[in-house]
């Protein structure tokens, strides 16, 4: 087969679905030695470029000028109409270039590439059901995108049975249509550390020896506002020992967030964004990792936590009951009270600490990106001999 996999998210910095396609792509690439892989980055090219991690995959001229032509973009967001309308217009023009067996599109919403067969991965649907968490372009533009080419798909992947249910519900499609292929985590970085580096980690960030971390961007469905409230009910002296730590983008809708941050600096720190290596040592540099999301399509923060060590705190929401089993701690995400409950029984009791980071360890191994690239070779091959 000669498989096409559109790559453009990997010219922007990574975020979590761009970590996604890099190594679902990689993965892939070292499992199937028998059929031939293009990626699509504006441009078509056998290689796999990510520009966002030059020490395995050095840049050449033309991804560096997309790459400067994404970033451009992202900082001009009142362009991107335009921008998308030429986009889809060379899409359609370099679909005429190149006809591949199979496309598989990474990121929810098929392009205008000739394939005789086309694979989607759906990783949430917070789009459609939750808009008021996203910024006003995305929810003008995205969901009327999906809904018009999500039907090229011949099959759609989902990151959990959670997601797979709701698109099953909103697209009204034959359940064989919808597969969960679980994403994995990078087993490489995200493991147990030596003490020597992670104090090398807290140094740099002058950070505490013992703190809670929070990792993710910082925007409504992550739940950082009654996180913060939770955290400040706790007592003084716990919060003395434990500082809370956050790391990650700056996000949207959040100003009234942002404040509270900057309100709270005696006992909070905002690292912002981490590169991935930096961020593997900060799980494993925490004592407490908290995650209340109010809405996940699958959960990579705490399955990253889980195999670094860290016990977690979770919210009790079907998908973070897939990928955590009974190696976290759940709290009701909707309740202030449960979150401060927890996070002071997990904060006090040394026990339970130790009992969550074994179950952690081994629950991490259940999910890995060879699994991944199995199973969605599977799938390819399926519909490839249909």
């Amino acid at each position: 087969m000669d498989i096409v996999i559109n790559t453009i998210p990997l010219l922007s910095r990574l975020t979590g679905v761009g970590n996604c396609i890099y190594h679902t792509a990689r993965a892939l690439l070292e499992a199937d030695p028998h059929n031939r892989y293009w990626f699509y980055y504006g441009y078509f090219s056998d290689r796999l470029i990510c520009p966002a991690r030059p020490e395995e995959t050095p840049r050449d001229a033309v991804s560096d000028v997309l790459h400067s032509a994404k970033a451009f973009i992202d900082r001009h967001p009142t362009l991107r109409g335009v921008i998308r309308d030429v986009q889809h217009a060379y899409h359609r023009f370099a679909a005429g270039t190149l006809r591949f067996d199979l496309y598989y599109e990474p990121n929810y919403i098929p392009l205008d590439l000739a394939a005789r067969k086309v694979v989607t991965t759906v990783h949430d649907l917070s789009f459609i059901f939750h808009p008021e968490w996203h910024p006003k372009d995305r929810i003008d533009v995205f969901p009327e995108q999906f809904r018009r080419r999500i039907g090229r798909s011949d099959l759609i992947t989902a990151d959990s049975e959670f997601t797979r249910g709701e698109l099953l519900e909103l697209l009204k499609i034959d359940e064989a249509r919808v597969r969960v292929v679980y994403p994995g985590y990078d087993q490489s970085l995200f493991q147990q550390h030596s003490a020597d580096q992670l104090e090398r980690f807290r140094k740099a960030h002058k950070l505490p020896e013992r703190y809670v971390l929070f990792v993710g961007s910082i925007e409504p469905r992550k739940n950082i506002d009654r996180l913060l409230e939770a955290y400040g009910r706790l007592p003084e002296a716990l919060k003395q020992e434990f500082p809370l730590v956050l790391a990650g983008f700056a996000g949207w809708r959040n100003e009234s967030t942002m404040r509270r941050l900057e309100e709270m600096t005696e006992y909070v720190t905002f690292l912002g964004y981490l590169d991935v290596e930096q961020l593997a040592l900060a799980y494993g540099a925490a004592t407490v990792f908290a995650y209340p999301s109010l809405y996940e399509g699958f959960g990579l923060p705490p399955l990253e936590a889980l195999a670094s060590g860290c016990p977690v705190l979770a919210s009790d929401i079907p998908p973070l009951r897939e990928v955590c089993g009974e190696a976290a701690y759940f709290v009701e995400p909707e309740s202030t009270d449960s979150i401060t409950e927890g996070l002071r029984n997990l904060l006090t009791d040394n026990d339970s600490q130790q009992t969550l980071s074994a179950k952690g360890l081994d629950r991490a191994q259940s999910f890995g990106w060879e699994r991944t690239a199995r199973e969605m070779l599977a799938v390819f091959e399926e519909l490839h001999g249909a």
